[in-house]
């Protein structure tokens, strides 16, 4: 594979920077890493609580054991304040540090 290909791709594929790190270009991978891994644990950790919550309610017998009662009780909960920008930040790094990765394998066109 050309080098584009694989920089672009190891961006889009596995995280955000993983591209430029294959580039060898370490200041331009951490700044779509470490936004990207913040955004990450924010997200997860979001996640995480409110399945755990769940899951407490049902253990404790508030909460049916019934994918509709769950899934309603999951819409009806409230997410992390900051979590559609934490989201956004993700997905924009993770666009932008593929085509970054693409245009910078590339080098300068004549």
């Amino acid at each position: 594979m050309k080098r584009p290909l694989v920089a672009a791709l190891l961006s889009a594929l596995v995280f955000p920077g993983a591209g430029h790190l294959y580039l060898r270009r370490y200041g331009r991978a951490c700044a779509f890493l470490v936004p990207a891994l913040v955004t990450s644990v924010y997200l997860l950790d979001d996640v995480f609580a409110r399945a755990t919550k769940l899951a407490d309610q049902v253990l404790s017998g508030k909460l049916a054991l019934d994918p509709a009662a769950i899934a309603a009780q999951a819409d009806a909960q409230a997410g992390a304040p900051w979590a559609n920008a934490a989201l956004a930040i993700l997905v924009l790094a993770w666009a932008g540090s593929a085509i970054d990765a693409w245009l910078l394998a590339r080098g300068p066109q004549k």
